[in-house]
């Protein structure tokens, strides 16, 4: 029964990443985009009133990912709450960041973008607790 109950969290928390990272992606990608629109505009010569709806659908837009990504992340923290009610051990799943286990040596981890973290930056369950560059 526990080895059944982890094989649906680990693929629960699959599909939790992918959709974190789905998100993340997004609102890079809409952010880009709303970089670019303004100096579209500049760069074409035309009216701040062109293309000023496109601007607010696109930061509108940012909102919307923005608040999805609160969800998302509170969803995250509710499957955390379920796992701990039913027992099931923290698991690391990936190679971003590993969770200690209790009583074992703690090292600086690689972040994606190869900024090592020191082991205060990182939180009893594998998350980063705070970063500063």
């Amino acid at each position: 029964m526990r080895a059944q109950r982890q094989s649906v969290a680990k693929h629960v928390a699959e599909r939790l990443f992918a959709a974190e990272e789905a998100i993340d992606i997004a609102a890079a990608r809409i952010a880009e985009l709303n970089a670019a629109l303004p100096l579209a505009r500049l760069d074409a010569r035309l009216s701040a009133m062109i293309g000023q709806d496109a601007i607010q659908s696109s930061a509108s837009a940012m909102l919307l990912v923005a608040e999805t990504r609160e969800k998302i992340v509170t969803a995250h923290a509710n499957l955390k709450h379920a796992s701990d009610a039913i027992g099931l051990p923290e698991t690391s799943y990936g190679d971003l960041l590993k969770v200690a286990r209790a009583g074992s040596p703690t090292r600086g981890t690689a972040s994606p973008s190869g900024v090592m973290l020191s082991p205060t930056e990182i939180d009893g369950s594998g998350h980063l607790s705070s970063f500063t560059s």
